[in-house]
């Protein structure tokens, strides 16, 4: 890959985001249709194309587009560490590129929906994975008014009306704490906890890729009460086998005493830590040990709801540590227990 053809790719990773997420062609006319095909007529096809964007509450949301090239050559690695070097030479240059589509976007989406937007904190990146071989370009900015929000009701899609998704590309959309979606359309590719994904090909039609969410249902009246009958329940008892040993004089039997003094279950030896109190890499290697000393990268990033990004730097810290042994199985990353692994 030369320099020039990676360039082409950089190109097109900010025209895709401009597509998806309203229908301008740069230094050309808007188009009725929204999808990555328009801007992929290049010399290098799109080894990967994520867009992931994550809606606030305020119907706000923070988007990143990552644009993916695998570096299966040094000619092809070197042209991309020279890429980075331009992008950070010329930062503003390339980000004023893309906020001019992404304001004539949000402007067209704008006109669309009736609501007031702005792009906003527009940031770019370049990193290079040398475990998977692929090198990124990331843009992230935050695009308010993006959903309409109806109370504490979500509904987001219409400022994605008429995208479609090609091949090698993938859309994910994620929503806050607390919440749940009431509905999502069309059926999506995977569910996860806060997060759906549509795979492409793929034509969301007219309505765009509907997310519609709102505050998660709670119904914690039963469980406090349940909980604090077994609080008051413990507290008789206790007082009860006080009033008890009181009355019955001064002198107790030693198994008595034993008894009033023995240490709850709670006092035992300590459970397992909960997640929040575990590092990444000390979650993978429970996760890792839980599947039986051997699990795909694909699978960790699922089972935590990770992006690819995130979890390859994690298994990088491990295997840096020697903590893990990562070989290929086709072309996916298979971690394993060093005391496993027969590499």
């Amino acid at each position: 890959m030369t320099r020039s053809a990676v360039r082409v790719v950089l190109v097109s990773a900010v025209l895709l985001a401009a597509v998806a997420s309203g229908s301008v062609v740069a230094d050309g006319p808007a188009h009725s249709e929204l999808g990555s095909e328009t801007f992929a007529q290049t010399d290098v096809d799109a080894d990967r194309i994520v867009l992931a964007l994550a809606l606030q509450a305020d119907g706000s949301a923070t988007w990143e587009v990552s644009y993916r090239v695998e570096l299966a050559t040094e000619n092809e690695t070197a042209a991309f560490e020279q890429l980075q070097s331009d992008i950070e030479a010329n930062t503003s240059t390339y980000l004023s590129a893309f906020r001019d589509r992404m304001d004539r976007t949000a402007g067209t989406a704008e006109n669309a929906t009736g609501r007031s937007m702005a792009i906003e904190n527009l940031t770019v990146e370049t990193d290079t994975e040398q475990l998977q071989g692929y090198g990124t370009v990331t843009y992230r900015f935050q695009w308010t008014n993006f959903a309409a929000t109806d109370g504490d009701t979500i509904q987001a899609g219409d400022a994605l009306a008429g995208f479609f998704l090609e091949e090698d590309s993938r859309l994910t959309v994620s929503w806050p704490d607390g919440y749940e979606a009431d509905s999502v359309s069309p059926e999506p590719d995977e569910r996860r906890d806060q997060t759906v994904v549509w795979q492409g090909p793929i034509e969301f039609g007219a309505d765009g890729p509907q997310v519609v969410a709102s505050p998660a249902s709670s119904f914690p009246t039963l469980a406090v009460v349940v909980a604090a009958g077994l609080v008051i329940g413990i507290g008789i008892g206790a007082w009860k086998r006080r009033t008890r040993d009181k009355s019955g004089g001064d002198e107790q039997p030693a198994s008595g005493a034993e008894t009033d003094t023995e240490p709850s279950e709670d006092t035992g030896p300590e459970s397992e830590p909960e997640d929040a109190l575990l590092s990444n890499e000390e979650r993978v290697l429970r996760l890792l040990d839980e599947r039986g000393g051997r699990v795909k990268q694909q699978e960790v990033a699922t089972e935590f709801d990770w992006t690819d990004a995130k979890t390859s730097q994690v298994v990088k810290t491990l295997r840096e540590d020697d903590e893990i042994d990562v070989f290929r199985l086709g072309r996916e990353n298979v971690l394993v227990d060093p005391d496993e692994s027969e590499l």
